[in-house]
């Protein structure tokens, strides 16, 4: 096995340091003043805490947005927008200046919500969402009574017309969607549906003052995120993004790009370990050739952005990219691979991933090649110079786990994902001879462990051995689940289920507070050896 703390000194011939991060969504967080989710400013005690424990990076979640009841963030209103629901309210220069506030804090509703967001394990994102806008549609209001002349109004001028290119159409869509309560846009009138310039022209003027109000909370919202990556700079910390695969169908992208998006059938996954049946998404299918035709722009801006957002982003379901799988929604509606032959999946995919790569600039694309990929993808990836990622649990050849000082330095080495059970869980139902396979395939004798039972049972000292193996992988990037770096049980998600526990899990205490959880700062003192040792900080 390579010697993992010789790997630091090794120059990398790619853009990613050798590195161990920490991954969440960011509605997990916690912090003092938050409404149920976590926030945006609540990454900055995060980081220190990332920093002590020498985690030097952190992947989310998209943090897009999504439609007020829509707990999953795959499942977005726009490819570009930020979700309101992340802003940190009370960091708000107008709503800290508003008088309304305070009168609607002091309201019975709003108390009571505040207390269910501080002792509730879970968020509910329709009731954090509709008592954020109601808070920040008073900061916008005394937003407006700045003068024109006013350094905040010709900052916000600027915002506008530097992102012009997505926020007007996002905006208005968002506007309209409202008016017409939260109904699909393929409801909508024929001229709103169908886009009618005339339509749109005297829509636009009629909702004015709410298009202005969706621009505003992009601009806050892209003020705190500017503030926080900074910060995580000054730290050291690299913020790591996720690009979902496609935005929702009933979308602001879909309805002002249709031209782009086959909406005759659903992307989805063929059967496989997930679902024996396959699953459909409910999520729009590209028009491929469209894309072709216009260069892939649309992606192109979206990798851009995440340029713009993160210093490096993960693009999700990239198997999709090369052939996407369709489950047809209405008779004679697409279905199957598209496109169908190998030779154009391939040109497809290598044009597709190149032109991210390119826009990407400085920051690092990693691709989500989990699933039923074939070869040629991977091989793909690995010309291009994007890493996969290695899900110790899938990782096996003739029966046995692959030690993870095996995998290939192109590579993002993990625990699991938001979509798998935890570490502790996925061990107490492993079989015995699984176990087994696990204790002699990594050789976790030598990483600390006392082998007293050839299958033992999870316990702290097999926990310790298997993170030690983790952070020596040889892949550059070691990036662990936080419940996994506890034994925590918490998931994320379930795929293929829609209970109420998705994507809705928060941490057991306030982000400034986690080191005084029982165990936690030895962990930490212990995790911040096992990164060093294995050439995971910088020199």
């Amino acid at each position: 096995m390579p010697d993992a703390r010789r790997l630091s000194q090794v120059p990398s011939p790619h853009r990613f340091p050798r590195a161990a991060g920490v991954a969440l969504p960011l509605f997990s967080l916690r912090g003092p003043q938050d409404l149920g989710s976590g926030e945006i400013f609540d990454l900055l005690p995060f980081i220190d805490w990332m920093e002590r424990c020498g985690l030097r990076v952190v992947q989310l979640l998209p943090i897009n947005e999504t439609a007020i009841g829509e707990a999953s963030p795959y499942n977005t209103l726009t490819a570009f927008a930020i979700d309101p629901a992340y802003i940190s309210t009370w960091k708000v220069p107008d709503v800290e200046s508003s008088p309304s506030v305070q009168t609607l804090m002091d309201t019975p509703r709003v108390r009571a919500q505040m207390r269910r967001a501080r002792i509730s394990g879970v968020r509910n994102r329709r009731r954090v969402y509709t008592l954020k806008l109601d808070l920040l549609e008073l900061g916008f209001e005394a937003f407006c009574r700045l003068p024109a002349a006013s350094e905040r109004s010709q900052i916000f001028a600027r915002f506008c017309r530097r992102n012009a290119w997505w926020l007007e159409q996002y905006a208005l869509f968002r506007a309209i969607k409202e008016r017409r309560r939260w109904t699909s846009w393929e409801t909508w009138p024929t001229a709103l549906r169908e886009r009618d310039e005339a339509a749109l022209r005297r829509t636009s003027e009629m909702l004015e003052t709410r298009i202005r109000f969706f621009q505003y909370l992009q601009w806050v919202a892209a003020e705190q995120w500017v503030a926080v990556r900074d910060y995580a700079r000054r730290r050291g910390v690299l913020i790591k993004g996720d690009l979902s695969f496609v935005c929702g169908r009933d979308s602001a992208d879909v309805w002002a790009q249709p031209g782009l998006f086959d909406l005759s059938g659903s992307a989805g996954a063929p059967p496989d370990a997930f679902s024996a049946t396959g699953q459909a998404w409910g999520l729009p299918l590209y028009d491929w050739a469209a894309m072709r035709r216009s260069g892939y722009e649309w992606w192109r801006q979206r990798a851009r952005h995440g340029r713009d957002l993160f210093d490096l982003f993960r693009v999700d379901h990239v198997v999709g990219l090369f052939r996407t799988y369709a489950i047809p929604t209405r008779e004679g509606g697409t279905a199957g691979f598209v496109p169908a032959e190998h030779a154009a999946q391939v040109a497809q995919g290598n044009d597709l991933l190149a032109a991210i790569v390119e826009e990407a600039g400085d920051s690092g694309v990693i691709a989500e090649d989990l699933g039923t990929v074939p070869d040629w993808v991977r091989e793909s990836l690995t010309r291009l110079g994007i890493p996969g990622y290695k899900v110790f649990r899938w990782e096996q050849q003739h029966g046995r786990f692959i030690d993870p000082r095996a995998y290939a330095p192109l590579s993002v080495a993990t625990t699991g994902t938001h979509d798998t059970d935890t570490l502790v869980s996925w061990w107490e139902t492993l079989p015995v001879e699984d176990r087994s396979s696990v204790i002699h395939s990594l050789d976790l004798a030598s990483a600390g462990l006392h082998v007293h039972d050839q299958a033992p049972p999870w316990s702290d000292e097999l926990h310790v051995a298997l993170l030690r193996r983790f952070y020596e992988a040889g892949s550059l990037l070691t990036i662990v689940p936080i419940q996994d770096l506890f034994g925590w049980r918490e998931r994320i998600n379930t795929p293929a289920t829609t209970e109420p526990h998705n994507w809705s899990y928060r941490l057991p205490v306030e982000t400034s507070q986690l080191d005084a959880l029982p165990g936690v700062r030895a962990r930490m003192a212990l995790i911040h050896t096992m990164i060093q040792e294995s050439g995971r900080l910088p020199r």
